[in-house]
């Protein structure tokens, strides 16, 4: 048994390793653009952006390809768009449309992959497991951050500094394409895996019980002892509105909406940027920017080792508190630059560089983790499909707003008042996690159902 649950947890989290890999891949290919004046600052913001919005589209539709389709045969599809979406961005020739159609299937496939696998892990793994499958999607999802990184600081030292005189136009151009051919390395790792798992026998189960797309599988043991746990019948009749659901339904929007308003997808994809943007050099910043991703992967190990042993409360109002005291850090930086009290260079680059990693460690510590587990917990056996899907296409909206428009705010307004309305963001999740968010640390999903079935 431990063994197979070993080798669920290492395959379906490598779909958390391509989740965020199409969206944070763009990182280290900006200063390149800006230096070949490819796109401009708006295109650059819509097409770092365009993961966010298409994933928040197809996250809305995912719950209905998972109960349709099985949830392995959509995370197939999804690991098959995401490698094939690298065709276009980099044989576009500089054509922003057939640039933007790449970036619009990477979202398509983050999607379907950021609903799909934690549900899948959620129905696939006992109780006593399920906050280690929340944790090893994550920490996949790290180490796909960190890889963009790392193959960031590669190009750099092969091909040459986006800022470097001595580096042409040619070899630039060389070097963006070699970092959007990498996505295609965890898309294909995703998809062969896939094809080793078995499906959900949650799905199986409701398969054999409905009468619908019977030809997928029939039940299983493992499915019997799955739904033994969650002791409530399907009823297509239930809906997400009904007053027993609404509690556990809005609490997962507010902390997945919350989540992205700290400004982590943005953090991710722009912190190179404002690394050099506060004095830093173009390789100075890659070695900042992959030391953010570092600290995001150790101590998202970290967060993966306590979830079960301290709870998601804990974890999540002590990510919290550490994001507001680092976000305001960092604004205070800039604040003290613009005024003229430090001076723009490496100094300041590094002192944002260090705030920001606390951000990070304090991010993944807490949020990081526990939303995944907010998402697939919360949600009630019968809705969960939909729920999730709902929810997730709120958690990709918020996050596309913030990342298609925060190059143009902090052209505005300078980072300083940007970073200080995520603090201002996150002090409302720090609220919701400290008051309103029922602890989960060991509880079957048909307990937590029970939990807030009395509150009616």
């Amino acid at each position: 048994m431990k063994r197979s649950v070993g080798f669920l947890l290492a395959i379906a989290g490598c779909g958390g390793m391509l989740f965020d890999f199409g969206g944070t891949i763009i990182a280290p290919a900006i200063p390149y653009f800006e230096s070949l004046k490819l796109f401009t600052q708006d295109e650059i913001s819509r097409l770092t952006a365009a993961v966010v919005l298409t994933a928040a589209v197809a996250g809305l539709v995912a719950g209905w390809f998972a109960e349709k389709l099985g949830r392995k045969k959509t995370m197939l599809l999804a690991s098959a768009l995401a490698a094939f979406a690298c065709l276009p961005i980099c044989c576009c020739g500089g054509n922003f449309w057939l640039f933007y159609s790449g970036r619009a299937l990477q979202g398509i496939a983050a999607g379907l992959i950021g609903v799909v696998v934690p549900m899948y892990l959620a129905e696939s793994l006992p109780a006593a497991d399920r906050g280690k499958g929340a944790g090893v999607f994550q920490l996949m999802d790290t180490v796909g951050i960190l890889f963009c990184s790392l193959v960031g600081l590669l190009v750099v030292k092969v091909v040459g500094a986006a800022d470097s005189a001595t580096v042409s136009a040619a070899a630039k151009q060389i070097a963006w394409q070699a970092v959007f051919w990498s996505s295609a390395v965890p898309a294909v790792i995703f998809f062969l895996g896939v094809l080793c798992l078995e499906e959900s026998p949650v799905w199986l189960e409701k398969v054999q019980r409905f009468g619908k797309f019977g030809r997928f599988g029939k039940s299983s043991d493992a499915a019997t002892s799955q739904i033994s746990q969650t002791s409530q019948t399907f009823q297509t009749s239930q809906t997400l509105f009904q007053r027993k659901y609404i509690i556990p339904f809005v609490l997962a929007v507010v902390i997945l909406a919350c989540n992205q308003a700290t400004g982590i997808n943005s953090m991710q994809y722009y912190a190179l940027k404002m690394f050099q943007d506060a004095g830093l050099s173009n390789a100075a910043a890659n070695v900042g920017f992959t030391a953010f991703t570092a600290v995001m992967l150790a101590m998202t190990a970290l967060a993966c080792a306590f979830v079960d042993r301290k709870g998601r409360k804990f974890l999540l109002k002590l990510g919290t508190a550490g994001i507001i005291v680092s976000l305001c850090a960092a604004g205070a930086v800039f604040v003290a630059v613009n005024a003229g009290a430090l001076a723009k260079g490496p100094v300041a680059g590094w002192c944002v560089v260090a705030a920001v990693l606390v951000y990070i460690a304090s991010f993944s510590i807490g949020p990081g983790v526990v939303v995944w587990l907010a998402l697939s917990e919360l949600m009630p056996d019968r809705i969960r499909a939909n729920g999730m899907a709902i929810a997730m296409f709120i958690n990709m909206m918020v996050a596309f707003l913030i990342a298609d428009r925060m190059l143009a705010l902090v052209e505005k307004f300078g980072y300083a008042p940007v970073l200080f309305g995520f603090a201002a963001a996150t002090v409302i999740y720090f609220i919701t996690a400290a008051f309103f968010l029922p602890e989960t640390k060991g509880k079957t999903l048909a307990e937590i159902e029970a939990c807030f079935a009395k509150k009616e």
